[in-house]
């Protein structure tokens, strides 16, 4: 791969001691980065960028999200997460989106995010009426076709809940009966031999939350997991509903009933984390465990604060995701980076609690590359050795008068200052415009998909399953009774 050499650039460092380094070089040989300099050898360089006025931060790593979702931007308000879901799914269940649908609906969430500084992102993929492998594939396919730095993660489940912690029935000893589980496996082995050696993209297994799976169900992942070398991603105690159900499910704490099974471990990311409790961050911290902080959705579906300085004061390693298109309603970082600083201020009165500027951006660089086993070391830093995911930012306006980066970068900046990215060491936006995609066929490709979606979100939200009757109805009991509360 031909040389690249950033020049007279400002680089964000991630250093506390000397947080940004004015007037660098930044050398790029063979997709990764070679030097980090005010002067640096450069050989064979074939391709050189004036940084001039311009900083160069770490591509931005977005560990959770939901690609498909996109979709369905905005379609729905004022509702608690497992009703928002139930009719997330029962509008995609009625779509029956096609591989060639879904691949158009991912790749314009990548290409929304890499123009806004995003270089790796973490897809819990999930759609009705089922997991394919044409449908994963079609993820891969936007991954490659965008540039972006992919981890699909297909989502697993076989039980309901929300049904089996209201049937009256505390700490069941086999957790009640496991519906018919998917033949994940064959499926997730067909897709993964069709990555080739150099592909930027990689799949990691999902559970779609533990108290949505059997204990036998989660075995599995773990045995594939280790048997095949690949990380775990989940969502973990995301709701308020989901606290009050797992105490009626588990003779234990959530958390302690998966230590026993050994589904933390260094291996696993898990979203939300909202309703942990202080005993279930040790454990947390203890086996290795990344927790992805996602608060405009939790702020959005009113699940509540996740307690991010407690989880980083016990030595949890926090990332930073948008969850989908329906729930933050952006697919970017930078939104992500601000709120995280700003809700820990609510979360607390002690400002010795709270998530700083430098905090927040590692969260989103190389917290974010550590939260997944295949990127951990390997992105998230401007460091020689490292893979080269870099953006470089044209502060306008939002960011005059510059004094320090950092801060300005997480209180100020937002998707506009992006000028030019790179992920591993190819340039994938330039002056501000994707240069694989075609912005313009890609909007005309969706936007019919989206306005069906809507029509037939219109015409089947009044149409709750008896799942979502049963959500509805303890969100109501929790809200006015004390004694269901954890």
């Amino acid at each position: 791969m031909p040389g690249i050499l950033i020049e007279n650039v400002t680089v964000v460092t991630l250093d506390p001691r000397k947080p940004h380094l004015n007037g660098h070089q930044i050398l790029i040989e063979d997709g990764a980065i070679a030097a980090v300099a005010k002067r640096v050898r450069a050989d064979g360089v074939v391709r050189r960028i004036d940084g001039s006025g311009m900083i160069a931060i770490p591509g931005l790593v977005n560990a959770h999200a939901h690609l498909t979702e996109i979709l369905q931007r905005s379609f729905r308000d004022n509702l608690p997460m497992e009703l928002w879901r139930g009719e997330r799914a029962r509008t995609e269940e009625r779509a029956r989106l096609g591989a060639e649908e879904i691949a158009a609906a991912a790749e314009l969430a990548c290409a929304e995010m890499l123009k806004s500084g995003v270089t790796a992102v973490v897809d819990h993929f999930s759609t009705r009426p089922g997991l394919s492998v044409s449908k994963m594939q079609a993820i891969l396919s936007a991954f490659e076709r965008t540039g972006i730095r992919g981890m699909l993660v297909p989502s697993l489940r076989d039980r309901d809940f929300v049904r089996l912690a209201a049937s009256g029935v505390r700490h069941r000893r086999r957790m009640g009966e496991p519906g018919r589980p998917e033949p994940w496996q064959d499926e997730v082995r067909e897709v993964i031999a069709h990555l080739h050696a150099r592909s930027l993209s990689g799949v990691m297994l999902g559970p779609s939350s533990p108290l949505n799976c059997s204990d036998r169900l989660l075995r599995e992942v773990i045995a594939v997991a280790e048997r095949l070398d690949l990380g775990i991603h989940t969502h973990l105690l995301e709701t308020r509903l989901q606290a009050w159900a797992a105490a009626r499910l588990y003779p234990r704490t959530l958390c302690a009933h998966l230590a026993k099974l050994g589904f933390l471990s260094a291996r696993l990311s898990a979203a939300h984390g909202v309703w942990l409790t202080d005993r279930e961050i040790d454990l947390l911290a203890a086996s290795g465990t990344s927790v992805v902080h996602n608060p405009a959705s939790n702020l959005k579906l009113g699940s509540g604060i996740a307690p991010v300085a407690r989880l980083k004061s016990r030595g949890v390693n926090v990332a930073l995701g948008t969850d989908g298109g329906d729930t933050s309603d952006t697919y970017s970082i930078f939104e992500q980076v601000k709120l995280c600083a700003y809700v820990s201020r609510v979360a607390s009165t002690d400002p010795d609690h709270w998530i700083t500027a430098d905090d927040a951006l590692r969260m989103a660089t190389v917290n974010g590359a550590d939260a997944v086993p295949a990127w951990r070391g390997r992105i998230g830093r401007i460091k020689p050795g490292y893979r080269a995911d870099v953006v470089l930012l044209k502060p306008g306006l939002r960011l005059r008068p510059l004094t320090d980066p950092v801060r300005q970068l997480v209180f100020s900046a937002g998707g506009d200052a992006v000028h030019t990215v790179l992920v591993d060491g190819n340039i994938v936006v330039e002056a501000g415009r994707l240069t694989g995609v075609d912005e313009h066929a890609l909007a005309r490709r969706v936007e019919p998909i989206g306005a069906r979606m809507y029509r037939l979100y219109r015409r089947g939200r009044r149409q709750a399953d008896p799942s979502e009757q049963t959500a509805a109805l303890l969100y109501r009991r929790l809200n006015r009774n004390d004694a269901l509360r954890r």
